[in-house]
């Protein structure tokens, strides 16, 4: 069995810095390359971080085992033989698997979200699939036998019996394969990979397959680093356990100092995760003294939504997160941002304001205020344009023109001024998208947009400035934590609070269920 180190550390104290710490110190001090090292964190986007970090490229020949669990047990299988490229080929043009779950779901008249975050949606198709995974993580490993895996969803989750199954027939007559079956295959094979060194990070989110995964990777290293913090596992949707890693033998490091979180925030924090049963207690020195914690009366959706607004257009300098328990409220807070035409940015994905949408807002804008446009501004315009306007065979010897001359062709002037009404001048697929660019009418810097909105998962992570997080549950998570699931909510909540850097405002929202009102006794008052 390989050395085990087990790096704990509070939101903000640098696990992953640390992590990347260390791999430095192997591959000085020793005969360690890149190809001797496995690092495994929980998203593609973590992996690219650390990459870009490291710089090296993701999947390079240099760095093979730089992946997601999925991503590290995928390559291993299309190297045995397992999956092969064609079937690769067809979930790509599916849309991988989520793609093929919403097909699927499709055809079933099921409903189903396909957004970032599976476990923040109560669409019944979501709900399916994430008893599915959690009932495959948790007793996969017991019976080795999908069969008798799905007789427990049976006993445990009946009114999701039936779409498993037809999901099971489904993807079965289309010879594809899911998540779950790629860690199923990964586990039977028990593949010994040409390694030395391995680097675990968000080890507090494996559920049980995947630890036992985690063991059988680790039995052949000769020393491994895991990170994690079981204060911050969200994932129980899935069938994580904090306590894999916490009852894990190993040499311990605890990280004491949090480069983010102020010690009036860090005190908010503690009053809700010091009411979990089962956890590993951290004493931390805060990034400062103060912070700011406020609590607000209950208020409508909207009106977090515009005070998120507010906060955005009077700190420009400064990041706002405005966090939701579910996909569902996110949505419900975009749909009142794009009916008053408000820049926001997505945490994960991206949102209807990415940087092509905003240069054709500009493009409309200045026109409209006539202010001249850039090169770069004529370009995109000439590339984008309704072919109307700018016919397909002309648009090459104009893109010419102005990338050599740097000069409007007149002919270009011309076109443009003869368009009525002005959102005409592109090519725009989504009724959505033309309704907001008929609202262009000032300028706007993709890169000044200041504004996040997700769910609480998304923000997992990272941080900003400051946090609206709005107090709200529905009614299946409601029901999820009278049947044992309390602790994992207070999880949730808390990874929300400790994304604030500077200040954190806690808003119960009218219309759905109060969770830390209820459940959590705070010192803070409400306003």
């Amino acid at each position: 069995m390989a050395e085990v180190i087990k790096v704990f550390g509070a939101p903000g104290t640098g696990k992953t810095s640390t992590l990347i710490n260390l791999l430095n110190e192997e591959l000085k001090s020793s005969d360690v390359t890149l190809k001797d090292v496995i690092f495994v964190s929980f998203s593609n986007s973590a992996i690219d971080e650390v990459c870009e970090r490291l710089n090296i490229r993701r999947g390079a020949k240099s760095a093979p085992f730089f992946r997601t669990l999925h991503g590290l047990a995928l390559k291993v299988l299309i190297r045995e033989g397992i999956y092969t490229s064609e079937q690769i080929r067809k979930l790509q043009k599916i849309g991988f698997v989520e793609g093929v779950q919403a097909e699927f779901c499709r055809e079933m008249g099921i409903p189903f979200d396909k957004g970032d975050h599976v476990g923040a949606s109560d669409l019944l198709g979501n709900r399916a699939f994430t008893a599915w995974s959690a009932v495959i993580g948790e007793f996969y490993s017991k019976h080795r036998d999908v069969e008798k895996c799905l007789e427990e969803l049976y006993a445990l989750f009946p009114e999701y019996g039936e779409i498993i199954e037809a999901w099971l027939r489904f993807k079965n007559e289309l010879e594809l394969f899911d998540y779950n079956d790629i860690l199923i295959e990964f586990y039977e094979l028990k593949p010994q990979i040409d390694a030395k060194i391995g680097f675990f990070d968000e080890v507090q989110d494996f559920n049980r397959l995947e630890f036992e995964i985690l063991k059988e990777i680790i039995s052949g290293l000769e020393r491994v680093y895991l990170a994690g913090d079981d204060d911050q596992a969200i994932y129980g949707w899935k069938g994580a356990k904090p306590e894999f890693f916490l009852n894990l033998k190993g040499e311990e490091v605890i990280l004491s100092k949090t480069y983010r979180l102020p010690s009036r925030i860090w005190e908010f924090a503690q009053e809700i995760i010091t009411q979990v049963e089962v956890r590993k207690a951290k004493k931390i020195e805060t990034r400062r003294n103060g912070g700011v914690v406020k609590v607000f009366e209950p208020i409508t959706l909207e009106e977090i939504t515009k005070l998120a607004v507010a906060l955005a257009k009077k700190y420009p300098n400064l990041t706002v997160f405005l966090l939701f328990r579910t996909n569902h409220m996110v949505y419900l807070a975009e749909s009142i941002l794009l009916e008053h035409a408000i820049p926001f940015r997505k945490l994960k994905g991206y949102s209807i304001w990415d940087k092509e949408l905003v240069t054709a807002w500009n493009i409309i804008a200045k026109i409209r205020n006539g202010q001249n446009l850039s090169i770069d501004e004529w370009i995109f315009l000439v590339e984008h344009a309704n072919p109307e306007i700018i016919p397909e065979d002309y648009r090459e010897d104009l893109i010419k023109t102005l990338k050599n001359e740097g000069s409007i062709p007149i002919e270009l002037m011309s076109a443009i001024r003869s368009v009525s009404p002005l959102v005409d001048l592109f090519k725009v697929r989504r009724k959505k998208t033309k309704e907001l660019l008929k609202k262009a009418w000032h300028p706007i810097s993709f890169e000044q947009i200041n504004l996040y909105i997700d769910t609480i998962h998304a923000s997992k992570g990272k941080e900003a400035d400051i946090i609206i997080l709005a107090d709200a549950i529905t009614s299946t998570i409601d029901s999820a934590i009278r049947n044992g699931f309390r602790d994992a909510e207070l999880r949730v909540f808390y990874v929300g609070v400790t994304r604030a850097r500077k200040a954190v405002f806690i808003a119960p929202l009218l219309g759905f269920k109060s969770f830390l009102e209820r459940e959590v006794v705070t010192s803070v008052p409400s306003l």
